[in-house]
């Protein structure tokens, strides 16, 4: 595929025109949510040629799918559950990405510890992780990155050797991914409307249904930008909205989603003193989570505690928003320093924090942490098909499986489908914005430029073929290379192409789901690229200066609440 698909002209200047559109067609697909669910199945559509409407009532991946533990993994920890049909999707899909993706979607190396004060015997890291590969490579077109291996506990103080090793008796290792779940999520909506069947607009709310005889024949909707309200006229009309699922569905439908909350934390990549990532249970309830190398920081997390109170059955906060909390952080930070005793981590050692909830489907009688990751379809009487549950990883599986549904509920849409394109994992092919480590290095010899290679690193991992865009634009004016913090890869340049090609409404958009920045810049230094930032946003967008100071406030806003010490 040609570098055509990093000059798709799908940015905010031609949002009246996409709105006109909705207006005025009528969609075979109209899906609510433009998390990583929708994301999936709008490409899933768009490489059958489906005619398809977008929409999320916030930026695209604003909730669960840009707040994730940035991991394509296989859930090890749902072995123990006997979940062997999900680990295998998850784990063939993760190897899927990891091949496809790969700019972005790259190897991590992970260590899963057996260790008494844990409760992890090495019986169980060794069935455990022989079960994973074994699940993941088994008539696998695309495998495992590498062989797992077992170590000592004498070679384990070599390979961690940061670590606790008074209760330590062996480690295993094996392989997951680090991916950038709102990148992902971005670039598959983007793939959907470079295919030409789709339609992709935030900012877009759901307020309901017009019914005739029973059935939904259009979505009612609330433009939150102009403030207009108008219809989307459809055939088929998809609930992919995660948390806010049983919003959508009609009166009287039991309710199907239980939130969960879960929390990272992000700290400088040496002040732990871990190798990799590793996967590790918490000293006080024996619940399993992450201290995962990411670059320059180290992400720890995630937490998984129920998000409703069980009093009145309502959520403990907004759905939207919510926060990683003293006590949340105190949990991590007591098995992490226990593990790692020379870490002795502080809140002074806080880059950030973000906290997601996860869209789990019900089921009675379990503890959070039990609770199925599998997928749901739902058809409800009036015509509204859910899609809920699932995970990030195996969200390309789970939007076959709605498609397919929806060829089962509808002939004349099936019949029209060619019949390779009803073939499973049809899909499983390369995005069209990938780009491999050999093209990215022949590029970069036929180009000359003075980026440092920590920018062009950074660059390639996040933009595949847009990266060249990116390099080109500098090339032609070399203040857009000039970093835009001290000792971090961010650059004008890229947030020109972000506002060019990826759709951004507001300067949040940039700063917590187009890029890393939320992420990885110091808390205490937010408001300072968040004003160079927006400096760029009001040349290439006409803000004035009351605009300007608008975006910067509400976005530190939030940073403030993220921190709360």
């Amino acid at each position: 595929m040609s570098n055509s698909i990093v000059k798709i002209d799908w940015s905010n200047n031609f949002r009246q025109d996409h709105i006109k559109k909705l207006k005025s067609e009528e969609f075979e697909l109209v899906i609510i949510g433009g998390g990583i669910t929708g994301a999936g199945i709008a490409r899933e559509a768009a490489l059958r040629g489906i005619k398809t409407a977008l929409i999320d009532m916030n930026d695209f991946a604003f909730g669960t799918s840009s707040r994730s533990s940035k991991l394509a993994h296989g859930g090890f920890r749902y072995l123990s559950q006997a979940e062997f049909k999900l680990v295998r999707e998850a784990t063939t899909e993760r190897n899927w990405l990891r091949s496809h993706f790969s700019h972005n979607c790259r190897p991590l190396k992970m260590y899963m510890i057996a260790d008494k004060k844990m409760g992890i015997t090495p019986k169980e890291v060794k069935i455990g992780i022989c079960l994973y590969d074994f699940l993941s490579n088994c008539c696998s077109k695309f495998k495992q990155y590498a062989e797992h291996k077992f170590y000592t506990k004498e070679e384990a103080e070599r390979i961690q050797p940061n670590m606790r090793f008074d209760d330590l008796q062996m480690i295993g290792e094996y392989y997951d991914t680090n991916v950038d779940d709102a990148r992902l999520t971005l670039e598959t909506i983007k793939e959907a409307v470079f295919l030409g069947s789709t339609i992709a607009v935030n900012y877009v709310k759901a307020d309901g249904f017009e019914r005739k005889n029973g059935k939904i024949i259009s979505l009612k909707v609330h433009d939150l930008i102009s403030n207009e309200q108008f219809h989307i006229k459809g055939r088929h009309f998809i609930n992919a909205t995660g948390i806010w699922t049983d919003d959508l569905l009609p009166p009287g439908h039991r309710k199907v989603i239980r939130p969960t909350k879960g929390v990272h934390v992000a700290v400088p990549i040496d002040k732990i003193g871990n190798r990799d990532g590793i996967g590790l249970k918490s000293i006080d309830d024996g619940r399993v989570f992450f201290v995962l190398n990411r670059e320059d920081i180290t992400l720890i997390g995630t937490t998984d505690t129920d998000y409703i109170d069980k009093k009145n059955g309502q959520p403990n906060e907004d759905l939207a928003q919510p926060y990683c909390t003293k006590e949340d952080c105190d949990y991590l930070f007591h098995t992490v320093n226990y593990l790692f005793p020379k870490a002795n981590l502080t809140y002074d050692d806080i880059i950030s924090t973000y906290a997601g909830i996860r869209p789990l489907v019900m089921e009675e009688g379990k503890s959070e942490s039990e609770v199925s990751r599998k997928h749901v379809i739902l058809d409800a009487s009036d015509g509204l098909t859910t899609l809920c549950g699932g995970k990030l990883t195996t969200y390309r599986k789970m939007a076959e499986d709605l498609l397919f549904h929806l060829f089962k509920k509808d002939p004349k849409l099936a019949a029209r489908i060619p019949k390779k394109m009803k073939k499973k994992n049809f899909s499983r092919r390369p995005f069209l914005v990938n780009l491999s480590k050999q093209e990215w290095r022949k590029f970069l010899q036929e180009t000359s430029t003075t980026l440092s290679e920590q920018i062009l690193s950074h660059l390639y991992q996040q933009y595949g073929k847009g990266a060249k865009e990116i390099v080109i634009m500098v090339k032609n004016n070399s203040d857009l290379g000039v970093p835009l913090l001290s000792g971090h890869p961010f650059i004008p340049a890229e947030i020109e192409y972000i506002i060019e090609h990826e759709y951004i409404v507001h300067l949040v958009d940039i700063l917590r789901r187009r890029t890393e920045i939320f992420m990885k810049v110091r808390h205490d230094q937010q408001e300072v690229i968040a004003e160079k930032v927006a400096k760029i946003l009001a040349v290439k967008m006409k803000w004035d200066s009351e605009r300007i100071q608008n975006e910067i406030q509400d976005y530190i806003h939030h940073i403030r609440k993220t921190i709360w010490f």
